[in-house]
């Protein structure tokens, strides 16, 4: 094991799937770092894929095949090389480390970046073994990382000891989407994003009302096919990052509507990567209101926010900021200028940084 008192730690990055190919096109500028959770900016950072092998192809062969438990519970040895293993996803196998670490008496700490632990509370809220599980899952891990105060607030009120829980804001790739100096702005209303806890009835339902072109870039499962899709909407699906970029860069405004938190789909800050992107593009956002946007921003000097499930408030919002070329100005200017100073990719690794040599 390495030396646990160095203040540089031996991580390790944990992805359930590959990362190669958005490494590429970050380095050659086509691609966004997001995704990397801040991986690029540790130094010494390293990453794993599970049921990747990079050593050899019959090796990445035959753990394609293998079972998905099998090729979980077979990175045990490997990961408990390390100081840290940050992971977003993989609970049991986080379980697994975390006892293994402590059996053994290795340094091992399972470092948490929760996307989605208030929706699963909800869903699993009628079902006292998940929920059993879910605690004894969250609570062997070293640290677990809050991207708002009502994931804490929700995680405590779990059950889960307030020591563990740290609080660090999401952060986006701010320089891939640098506004151009050239305005290309169209009248075009933009909204992206795949995640289901988007509500894209409510969104055509608004867009409808006030007749104005609309692009939708999503998945094809967020548009099933009997729901109506207006005729001055396109959806495109499964876009790339520049091609994406170069959406916002036409967008007179941003529109992201998402369902209430009291759905229990998406990830609990539904919206959050999308609408960070668009405010560092440069562009006025308007957006369903959500607990962390509050903690964030401040709606109506950096972004608009509506109610969520109500056409005609987004509606009314849309038209109004449309017609308003002052205003989108000013929220443009404040939303970029906040989430440059405090809300990037290298923030969020400093802080995740930081955290980890102060539990060593």
């Amino acid at each position: 094991m390495p030396d646990a008192t160095k203040t540089s730690p031996h991580l390790i990055f944990l992805f359930s799937s590959s990362r190669e190919k958005m490494l590429s096109e970050v380095r050659e500028g086509k691609g966004t770092d997001t995704a990397l959770r801040g991986m690029n900016h540790i130094p010494g950072a390293e990453y794993l894929t599970i049921g990747e092998c990079r050593h050899a192809a019959f090796c990445s062969w035959l753990l394609a095949r293998l079972p998905r438990f099998i090729q979980v519970m077979m990175l045990v040895p490997r990961l408990l090389r390390y100081d840290f293993v940050v992971a977003q996803d993989e609970l049991f196998l986080g379980y697994a480390v975390s006892v293994c670490a402590r059996l053994f008496l290795l340094k091992t700490r399972w470092v948490y970046i929760t996307m989605t632990s208030s929706t699963l509370l909800r869903r699993h809220a009628a079902h006292p073994l998940r929920r059993f599980l879910l605690k004894k899952f969250w609570a062997s891990y070293a640290r677990i990382i809050c991207l708002s105060s009502e994931q804490r607030e929700d995680l405590i009120r779990f059950g889960i000891a307030h020591e563990r829980l740290t609080l660090i804001p999401f952060g986006v790739d701010a320089d891939f989407f640098r506004p151009s100096d050239v305005s290309r702005e169209e009248k075009l209303i933009v909204s992206v994003g795949r995640d289901p806890g988007r509500d894209y009835e409510t969104l055509f339902k608004a867009v409808e009302r006030v007749a104005h072109a609309c692009i939708v870039v999503t998945g094809r499962r967020n548009v099933p096919r009997d729901m109506p899709v207006p005729a001055n909407v396109s959806v495109l699906y499964d876009r790339n990052y520049t091609e994406i970029r170069d959406l916002y860069a036409r967008a007179r405004l941003m529109v992201i509507a998402s369902k209430s938190t009291d759905m229990p789909d998406g990830s609990d800050c539904s919206g959050q990567t999308v609408i960070m992107d668009a405010l560092a593009a440069g562009k006025a956002v308007i957006a369903t209101e959500r607990p962390w946007i509050d903690e964030y921003f401040i709606p109506g000097q950096d972004l608009i926010v509506v109610p969520p499930s109500d056409p005609e408030a987004l509606a009314r919002a849309i038209d109004s900021l449309w017609h308003d070329a002052g205003k989108r100005k000013h929220l443009a200017v404040s939303g970029r200028e906040k989430v440059v100073a405090h809300y990037t990719t290298k923030a969020f690794a400093t802080a995740l940084r930081n955290g980890m040599n102060s539990i060593l």
